[in-house]
């Protein structure tokens, strides 16, 4: 978060989606890949990790993929139209596309796939990107039976997709994991081991395992091995040799990653602003991703805070034109609400129609809440918290803004403690925090997407709240839905948006055509090396 910004656009203008120049780069090289933690399962119905997400991304393909530009491309499926309104979807597959073990992936292996994640014994994750499909609700919930939802194959090749209401960005729903393919046959022949290892597992992807061991589950020597598939339609089109995700490393790998940049140990990873500029001075490619939001976010289990109470007096007690004020990227814009700019609906931007939804600034709680708050707590003064921020130059100045707000109003002495990314990110995965300056990703280009980071079984977990999550799982994805579950947020003082924000891919200096998208996937498929 520093004034390096244009400087990195300018970089991603020339580099384009972390490449270079074409001359001197090759096919048939190794790339590697640290994971942040271990992978729970590579079943895309029951896979609940980031991680797993990651790898799951280059070993299989949903109906549609989401490009580095956040726009929604084929997957399996050529093409695909909507009616009139939006209410049902038709997907044309690829006749040619094959899974690893060679058998036809067809449109039954998508309508399985669904069905299963609908089953309440499969204990799908955050299944409710699903229930926009026409009676997915009332099939999970045991209301009624699955020739009742609104999904068919045509025929071997044209999957069928009917909406409880009209949805134009559905297509950009079937890139997310629960989408994702099941050949029904092989499920059955798994016998309740599929996704758990190399052996239980084929893959429609433009990668695959090459045996059985090929996902080492040793202790300290975890990591999984993929190879191109050879059964893969553009098989032609898979660059690297060897594609390797690493679990168990060195701390030296994370500790140091732009120096494990520039050594090869790893090729691409994500980083804060101030290190993608260093990277970029040492010749490392740099794709910004406009993904983000940073706001501040209150700890909702955190001492003082478990009070909405108090969580409102001190959203209403900042002073939103000095922070913005503060900020020192001039191609950041304040943020609308807590969407970010890659977030789409009806085929633009979410807020083009100019609406803003955060916390005004009132400080009218010094009189009207505050003294009942304080009576209610047995407090003299409302009681002290600090706000852990990233260790750089604008994230301290911002937080520090937000302390001569509220220890003005107050007279109480906040705190801020300022954090190295590695121990920022541990503190917020722990829950060991009061309160933060953090940085909200998309985690895809649909509102639900976003919402969905604060559902209680998120990792890291935002918001530990039954009444929000009940309020995701009824959701009806209509505009007006994604809303009132933003206003909720900060009703409750749980996130409040400050600016939009970026996201630095950085890739060795001897790598190009590695490819990331706002749903937190980085496409290998095209990655080549120079000696």
């Amino acid at each position: 978060m520093n004034r390096c910004l244009s400087l990195l656009l300018s970089l991603t203008l020339v580099l384009g989606t972390l490449t270079g120049c074409s001359g001197g780069y090759k096919d048939g090289m190794d790339f590697v890949y640290a994971l942040p933690q271990n992978v729970d399962t590579l079943d895309p119905q029951t896979a609940a990790r980031q991680s797993s997400y990651l790898v799951i991304g280059s070993i299989f393909q949903g109906l549609c993929g989401i490009d580095d530009q956040g726009e929604v491309v084929p997957g399996a499926a050529k093409k695909w139209e909507a009616n009139a309104d939006y209410t049902q979807f038709t997907f044309h597959l690829y006749k040619d596309a094959k899974w690893s073990d060679g058998r036809p992936v067809t449109a039954d292996d998508f309508l399985f796939a669904i069905q299963r994640a609908l089953l309440p014994e499969t204990a799908t994750p955050s299944v409710d990107d699903l229930f926009v499909i026409q009676g997915a609700r009332a099939v999970y919930n045991g209301d009624a039976d699955q020739s009742y939802l609104g999904v068919w194959a045509q025929d071997e090749h044209t999957l069928v997709v009917s909406l409880e209401r009209s949805y134009a960005d559905f297509p950009a729903l079937t890139a997310g994991a629960h989408y994702m393919p099941c050949n029904r046959e092989y499920f059955e022949e798994c016998s309740g081991h599929y996704g758990l290892s190399a052996e239980y597992i084929i893959t429609n992807g433009p990668f695959t395992f090459q045996s059985i061991y090929s996902w080492s589950t040793d202790p300290g020597k975890r990591q999984i091995v993929l190879v191109p598939s050879d059964n893969y339609r553009a098989r032609d089109k898979v660059a690297p040799a060897t594609l390797t995700y690493l679990i168990d490393y060195e701390d030296s790998l994370t500790e140091d990653p732009v120096g494990s940049l520039i050594a090869g140990k790893i090729d691409v990873t994500t980083l804060p602003e101030n290190d993608a500029e260093l990277a970029a001075d040492s010749g490392c490619g740099v794709q910004v991703m406009d993904d983000a939001v940073t706001g501040l976010l209150f700890n909702s289990q955190a001492g003082i805070l478990k009070y909405p109470q108090a969580r409102e007096i001190f959203t209403k007690l900042i002073d939103r034109q000095d922070l913005l004020d503060r900020r020192m990227d001039n191609n950041s814009e304040e943020a609308m609400g807590l969407m970010p700019n890659c977030v789409h609906w009806n085929g633009g931007s979410y807020y083009s129609d100019g609406t803003r939804i955060y916390t005004l600034q009132d400080d009218g709680v010094l009189e009207s809440s505050l003294p009942s708050f304080l009576n209610f707590t047995d407090n003299e003064r409302m009681p002290n918290i600090t706000v852990i921020c990233p260790n750089d130059d604008e994230s301290v100045n911002i937080a520090n803004g937000l302390l001569v707000s509220w220890n003005k109003k107050l007279g109480t002495a906040y705190n801020i403690e300022p954090l190295d990314d590695g121990e920022f990110q541990a503190r917020i995965a722990s829950g060991d925090y009061q309160a933060a300056l953090y940085t909200l990703r998309a985690g895809g280009t649909t509102p639900y997407q976003v919402l969905k980071a604060f559902e209680s079984s998120s990792t890291p977990m935002l918001l530990n709240s039954t009444d929000f999550d009940s309020k995701l799982h009824s959701l009806s994805f209509g505009l007006s839905a994604y809303r009132e579950l933003e206003e909720y947020l900060q009703e409750n003082g749980i996130f409040y948006p400050l600016f939009t924000d970026k996201t630095y891919y950085v890739t060795s200096p001897n790598s190009q055509g590695i490819s990331a998208s706002p749903d937190l996937r980085i496409d290998f498929s095209a990655a080549k090396k120079s000696d």
